[in-house]
């Protein structure tokens, strides 16, 4: 059913959640699973992108080089990339661009007002994908 699965992860609690549901899913269908971190290069002021890439890429790097290597010791087909952009475009564009079946993502939880301030990158993904979106709820409504 799933031959390819997209999961983003920022090093938090809840990616790593939401990961841990991504490899039980690859193992399960013998899906390819794609890692992605994404540097939010949406804020930065105009030519300082290559600035935040070198001050934020080595830890997305050594947390994609961790993931793969987990995951190939799983014995999972696994390959992990640092991307650049807005997040949710992102993650929509390169399940779109690498044939993903499936995206695996996690959530605050959060509901009301205080979603609607902070903004989602998982509900961003949700109304912008063309493919189905596993939600991994982490955490209650109240916050």
């Amino acid at each position: 059913m799933y031959t390819g699965i997209l999961v983003a992860t920022d090093g938090s609690d809840r990616s790593a959640i939401a990961l841990e549901h991504a490899f039980e899913l690859a193992a399960q269908f013998d899906a390819t699973l794609h890692v992605v971190y994404v540097l939010n290069t949406a804020n930065s002021p105009l030519g300082l992108d290559n600035v935040l890439t070198d001050v934020h890429n080595p830890p997305g790097e050594a947390l994609i080089e961790e993931i793969v290597q987990e995951g190939r010791e799983q014995g999972l087909a696994i390959e992990g990339h640092v991307l650049k952009g807005v997040p949710h475009e992102t993650i929509v564009e390169y399940a779109i661009e690498n044939g993903i079946s499936l995206i695996v993502i996690a959530t605050h939880g959060r509901s009301g007002v205080v979603r609607g301030m902070l903004g989602s990158v998982t509900e961003n993904v949700i109304r912008r994908s063309e493919v189905p979106v596993l939600t991994v709820r982490i955490g209650s409504a109240d916050g």
